[in-house]
């Protein structure tokens, strides 16, 4: 039996979102200390240019999953690996800030075309009952992307310089995620044989569809309908909570553990993330994904809670290891949410409006665990606030569940 395409089309997404995430996210830290030490910017400046990337693309969002819907992956794809490669190149030779907010404009676009809207818009028609393995699989390029990218960066920073380090992995980029975009994922299911294996994938999943899976969507009538809220303010509560921890974890531990240790345990927590994000794309295929995404956001609150409860060493590590499982499923359920209440005919309209209000969490949460720090005097009140939000989010995600479901 040949290989069905739809697999194909789940390495190249997998590659892709390894140098999305290694460049566009992993990758910022990256860019923040060395444009600090070789131009003597300040971190607040620099910083601000990070939270105009991650707003404009929040917003650019949107608009990414009705291309998609309207007009097949390949040209958002491909103008988000020649941006970002042409954006990170740019970053090693700018010489003055307004050079940096604009490169990062530019790289904001390339960002929400490679990030889970882009990716999940191409992937997910592709499958049906094995949709969450499918994603899980792909979206593992995220992990990849942190534990590979940004040591290969830094190394290459330390060695010839950041303008060489740039210039190389957008090389790369281009190289390896061009190519990809035209021979893999070269337009979407239908044809016969593609469409015989597609139903062959949806055979164990149920049949008809509801009022909602049924149509095509509007944004506007997509925002009119609540379901869809308990979806995108759920997430970005958790969101803001996970990345807000995250971006200050080394902080949290270092005065309990050391910062070689903590350094460590955060090295850990990434791969439990993978272990976690494998283990869950399994379960995601049988068992009710609300459910399953409020278990994850109520682990995460727990871990949290301990650490603020009892912050000595092994409850830090523990709690970092436990937190850290469900770190890459707060990626993987919202385009599988997305598609499974609302349907496949407009997933990328409905996907892009989830996914803007979760990357506003994202934006939200580092500079929000950082307030909360300093008004509040230390990061144990800060984390109790952290698990009130994951609370919201659990019983918001469960509240949104569908009262009638098809037989």
């Amino acid at each position: 039996m040949p290989l069905y395409r739809g697999w194909l089309v789940v390495v190249a997404c997998g590659i892709l979102a390894t140098f999305s995430w290694g460049l566009g996210f992993y990758g910022l830290g990256v860019y923040l200390h060395a444009l600090g030490q070789r131009h003597g910017w300040s971190t607040g400046l620099i910083s601000s240019a990070v939270t105009l990337y991650y707003a404009l693309s929040a917003g650019c969002l949107v608009m990414v999953g009705g291309l998609i819907d309207r007009h097949g992956p390949r040209g958002v794809l491909a103008y988000g690996v020649v941006t970002m490669a042409a954006a990170v190149a740019l970053l090693g030779v700018i010489t003055a800030p307004w050079q940096l907010f604009a490169v990062y404009v530019v790289m904001a676009t390339s960002w929400s075309c490679l990030s889970s809207t882009g990716l999940s818009s191409t992937l997910l028609p592709w499958f049906g009952r094995r949709q969450g393995v499918a994603m899980t699989l792909a979206l593992t390029g995220a992990s990849v992307g942190g534990m590979v990218l940004v040591p290969i960066l830094v190394a290459l920073t330390q060695r010839r310089g950041f303008a060489f380090a740039t210039a190389a992995v957008a090389a790369a980029l281009v190289a390896v995620g061009l190519p990809l975009v035209p021979l893999v994922i070269r337009g979407r299911p239908g044809a016969a044989d593609v469409a015989s294996e597609l139903a062959r994938d949806r055979a164990g999943a149920p049949a008809g569809e509801s009022a909602l899976t049924a149509r095509t969507w509007t944004r506007q009538e997509a925002l009119r309908v609540p379901q869809l809220w308990t979806l995108m303010v759920p997430f970005a509560l958790a969101l803001a909570a996970q990345v807000g921890f995250l971006v200050h974890q080394i902080s949290v531990l270092d005065p309990h553990l050391g910062e070689s240790r903590a350094a460590l345990t955060v090295s850990a927590t990434t791969v439990a993330a993978l272990l976690g994000r494998v283990v869950i794309g399994v379960l995601s295929d049988r068992v009710d994904l609300r459910k399953l995404s409020a278990v994850n956001i109520g682990v995460q609150g727990a871990a949290l809670a301990a650490m603020a409860a009892w912050p000595s060493p092994v409850t830090l590590v523990g709690a970092s290891l436990v937190f850290g499982l469900g770190v890459g499923n707060l990626i993987t359920f919202p385009p599988l949410l997305a598609r499974e209440e609302f349907g496949p005919r407009s997933f990328g309209t409905v996907f892009g409006l989830v996914g803007a209000a979760t990357q506003a969490g994202v934006a939200l949460g580092p500079g929000l665990m950082g307030l909360l720090h300093d008004v509040l005097g230390s990061y144990r009140p800060a984390l109790w606030c952290l698990v009130a939000l994951e609370l919201v989010a659990a019983v918001s995600v469960l509240g949104g569940r569908p009262r009638h479901r098809d037989p």
